[in-house]
Order: C-alpha cells, then sequence, then structure tokens
C-alpha cells in the first residue's frame, strides 16, 4: 500500500521526536493514503513554519503489518 507524509522538508525514515503531542490522536507519524490530503498537510505546516516547501514523501507500506504488535494504526 502506498501511503503519503505532507510535511514542509522530505521525510525519508519516520522519527517521532519530531511529533507534537498535541495533535488530534497525539504523538505519532501520520501518513494518509490519499495524496492530495497530505499535500493539503504539507500546505498547512508551510504556513505555519515559513520555511521549505510543500513536500509530499511517499512510503511503501506493508499491509500484513497492520495486525503486528509492534505498531499502533488507526485507520479512518
Amino acid at each position: 500500500m502506498k501511503l503519503y507524509h505532507g510535511s514542509n522538508v522530505p521525510v525519508e525514515v519516520s522519527d517521532l521526536s519530531f511529533s507534537k503531542p498535541d495533535k488530534a490522536f497525539g504523538k505519532g507519524f501520520y501518513l494518509s493514503a490519499d495524496r492530495r490530503q497530505a499535500v493539503e498537510m504539507a500546505e498547512q505546516k508551510l504556513s505555519q513554519i515559513k520555511s521549505g516547501s510543500v513536500c509530499v514523501s511517499t512510503f511503501l507500506f506493508d499491509e500484513n503489518r497492520l495486525h503486528s504488535d509492534e505498531l499502533k494504526v488507526k485507520i479512518f
């Protein structure tokens, strides 16, 4: 499954040290299957940070890992 992350910088590896605890669902690395949604999140981030550019990073996710104890995944 292809998933997208929108930010103001390219992201190659998720790093939770950059995550804010006051996010909608808590601290985490947020991804979307909808590329347009990731673009909108990148635009929002850019408007807040005022540096960088709209960046959408793509991740390939093994759907078999959804049932693994190593990840906490919320699907909406």
